[in-house]
């Protein structure tokens, strides 16, 4: 991305949060960067230099600013999106918590040499992977800081420095503070029901929608949207062989562009892992102006928490309505997850994992067929339960790999390979075309290539227009690459046909 200068200090002067953490507006006179949100009177343009990253404002030399917080800006990745290795590289950072000697294991898992990999990462972000993990731990650790009762320790462990000594002196280094500095002395740390956490996003956000989604797909015991619109849930989180368990709730506040997460005292040395997945679920980094405009205005993509759950859900979703693949996840949580205290009543058990199926071998069959589960969708549940325990099937790996090893399990389609692509990775180009909701809103808008309506060709047989239904859909959503994920919740939604219909108005 090419930041124009003059554009770039419009967008500074407006306060646009549309750009928040897009671009970093850093001041000569002050040595100071600062979020496009920040509502200090814009500085004169001479003043100001532009960069596409935290990291790089800081290789040059610059403080984040205390009072609208860089830390607090949604991820942005839009530099090197057309680099599938500096993506990986980013990734790999990313789910390994930019620990200490990443960059050399990085290297390593990829099969490139340490030198390529710096090179190609200078190249693409402007900055070296050294000064980029260091910003991104000092950002982590001072929002932290700033935001939750956790111990100095604590944070400086989370953050991936190995010592109090260590995270002391890089703080005062790059930003000439300490942790006491950053830390609110208003913060009760005897007091504490549980972890509360700011977390931005860029509008517009169709938070109703989102609601909406989850609540009728919400496993009863598990999850639960509020009749306030709050999202709750129980969750397991593992970190190497630690599982940690205990519930979140996602309360969205649309009038300042954020979430308030909050995370139970059990899962507090999780809390890294949780933001990520907060982040990914509720799609808060997605750029809304790089979606295609004939989409619905604040449209995004829900992910998921569990993968496992994710995938029970999705098989068990097959030919049957949503309210009763639901009804009998719910079901299968009760009897086979584990019993959890929450504040809510409402939310009781963790889904089952993996293993817990996989164990029960053919006893499976005969327990969750009294739950109401068919033979054929058992064997597809048992199929990815043996798949996820022993690493064949991870929801980490390349798309195409992974929608591969999905179907190669007994009774699941490509349905279930797109949908599980979807939400299960969060990956925004997939489209299940033979959906029934996709079809039925997407055939109004076909034409056989000749200008009759699909829906006219009344000579063709049932196979022959679902052939060729399948075959012009997705040409059509060629456009909407690589963003079809969206095109097919807006199908789901029906905003597509609605603005057709305006149109011929």
């Amino acid at each position: 991305m090419e930041l124009n200068h003059d554009v770039c200090y419009e967008v500074i002067k407006a306060n646009d949060a549309r750009f928040d953490g897009v671009f970093y507006m850093a001041v000569k006179t002050t040595g100071i960067y600062c979020r496009s949100v920040c509502k200090v009177p814009a500085p004169k343009s001479e003043n100001c230099t532009f960069y596409k990253s935290a990291a790089e404002a800081e290789a040059n030399g610059y403080r984040p600013c205390l009072r609208c917080r860089p830390e607090l800006a949604p991820s942005y990745s839009e530099f090197g999106q057309g680099k599938e290795l500096f993506k990986m590289i980013i990734e790999y950072f990313e789910e390994h918590k930019y620990k200490p000697k990443i960059v050399g294991k990085c290297a390593e898992f990829l099969g490139i040499s340490p030198r390529h990999l710096n090179r190609v990462f200078k190249q693409e972000a402007g900055v070296s992977p050294k000064d980029y993990i260091m910003t991104k731990r000092l950002l982590l650790a001072k929002g932290l800081l700033t935001d939750t009762n956790l111990s100095i320790t604590k944070i400086g462990e989370m953050a991936g420095f190995g010592s109090s000594s260590r995270f002391n002196a890089a703080l005062k280094k790059h930003y000439d503070l300490t942790p006491s500095n950053i830390r609110k002395e208003k913060l009760n740390k005897d007091n504490r029901e549980a972890l509360s956490i700011r977390l931005f996003y860029r509008p517009p956000y169709d938070w109703n929608y989102m609601m909406k989604f989850f609540a009728v797909r919400s496993i009863p015991g598990v999850e639960w949207v509020s009749a306030e619109g709050y999202y709750r849930r129980s969750l397991r989180i593992k970190d190497g062989e630690t599982i940690r368990t205990g519930w979140i709730e996602v309360m969205p506040v649309p009038d300042d562009n954020r979430v308030n997460l909050r995370i139970s005292n059990s899962l507090e040395k999780s809390v890294v892992q949780i933001i990520a997945l907060v982040h990914r679920v509720f799609d808060l980094d997605v750029v809304p102006g790089r979606l295609p405009e004939e989409l619905p205005d604040g449209i995004r993509l829900p992910g998921c928490f569990d993968s496992f759950e994710m995938a029970t859900r999705a098989v068990l979703g097959q030919q049957i309505t949503v309210k009763a693949a639901t009804t009998i996840s719910g079901r299968v949580a009760e009897k086979l997850g584990c019993e959890i205290v929450t504040p809510w009543k409402e939310i009781n058990h963790l889904f089952p994992e993996p293993s817990i199926l996989h164990d029960l071998g053919e006893e499976a069959y005969d327990i969750l067929g009294n739950l109401g589960v068919i033979r054929s969708r058992t064997t597809s549940i048992m199929g990815l339960a043996n798949s996820i325990k022993s690493g064949e099937l991870t929801f980490t790996e390349d798309i195409d790999v992974f929608k591969s090893k999905l179907t190669a399990i007994k009774g699941i389609g490509p349905w279930t390979a797109e949908y599980l692509s979807m939400r299960g990775m969060s990956w925004p180009d997939a489209f299940p075309v033979t959906d029934i909701a996709v079809k039925n809103n997407i055939l109004p808008l076909l034409n056989d290539g000749q200008g009759i309506p699909l829906l006219e060709r009344n000579e063709l047989s049932k196979y022959k227009l679902n052939k060729l239904y399948e075959e012009l859909a997705v040409v059509y959503a060629e456009k909407y690459r690589p963003w079809r994920s969206y095109f097919t919740l807006a199908l789901w939604r029906g905003d597509l046909m609605e603005k057709k219909d305006e149109v011929e108005k």
